[in-house]
């Protein structure tokens, strides 16, 4: 296998984002760029020099929509493209993967390997009440802490002792259960209220901070903003959803909090 420098794996990455961009302008499906995504398009105009990945993300209606495309074998897509979601037996996350199968990546703290991968996050109702959403998102937060102890690889140097302590216990408890049946009972938790008027969301697997939920308005728009040599859409108030999540954004953050996923990427057959 040949191994991917950055410029090779971005490029990746973005053919991955343009087969989604498609579907969802062809089926008038709304989508933002996320995080740091978002960030390094208003920022940088393009990838945040440090960063490894893309992250978009859909109000759960148009969410289910756009996966449900995905697994439609009648809809036009590139041959290439693979979705990763909680029906695929070794894959344990509430959101969904789409990624490019001519490639393989290695991750420095989790076990599995997949090829270079779009993040697409669900954006989901908050209950009406300010206590019982902060409860909500709370509780979320404790049980992504469990889903992401499932895909631990406990030989990593990256977590310290303490670390691979709860993760262990909640890696046991995980396995007690079920891992697909616990996966399931999270996916129904966060779509608990996807049916029922709210003011608020959030990409609950994410968003695990009560001082970022989203006033669902206040993102509803979005516009199309350059990224590297292409163009993708993102929320319109780019400033509300950039200062809930990183206050002064464009303001550099300090050499050691510039985090990645630290992925080892290789194409399969250079006939790509």
């Amino acid at each position: 296998m040949k191994k991917l420098n950055t410029h090779e794996c971005r490029e990746i990455q973005m053919s991955v984002l343009d087969e989604i961009d498609r579907l969802c302008k062809e089926n008038h499906l709304k989508y933002s760029l996320a995080y740091g995504t978002l960030l390094g398009a208003i920022r940088h105009k393009g990838y945040i020099p440090w960063d490894d990945d893309i992250d978009i993300f859909l109000l759960r209606s148009d969410y289910d929509k756009l996966i449900s495309l995905l697994k439609n074998a009648s809809i036009k897509k590139a041959d290439w493209l693979t979705l990763a979601d909680d029906t695929c037996s070794d894959y344990f996350y509430p959101f969904a993967k789409v990624y490019d199968n001519r490639t393989t990546v290695k991750m420095e703290r989790h076990k599995g390997e997949m090829g270079l991968w779009v993040d697409i996050f669900p954006m989901d109702n908050l209950p009406q009440k300010q206590f019982f959403e902060k409860f909500f998102v709370y509780y979320c937060s404790f049980l992504r802490v469990i889903s992401l102890s499932i895909t631990t690889d406990f030989e990593s140097k990256q977590y310290d002792k303490w670390t691979l302590f709860y993760k262990r216990i909640f890696h046991t408890f995980a396995k007690v259960i079920g891992e697909k049946r616990f996966c399931r009972y999270v996916e129904r938790v966060y779509q608990k209220y996807a049916n029922k008027p709210s003011k608020n969301v959030a990409t609950l697997f994410f968003d695990t901070k009560t001082d970022r939920i989203l006033d669902k308005e206040k993102i509803a728009e979005t516009v199309s903003y350059a990224f590297e040599n292409r163009h993708y859409d993102g929320v319109k108030n780019y400033d509300y959803y950039l200062t809930e999540f990183y206050s002064d954004y464009m303001q550099l953050p300090p050499v050691e909090k510039r985090y990645n996923h630290g992925l080892d990427c290789y194409l399969k057959d250079e006939k790509i």
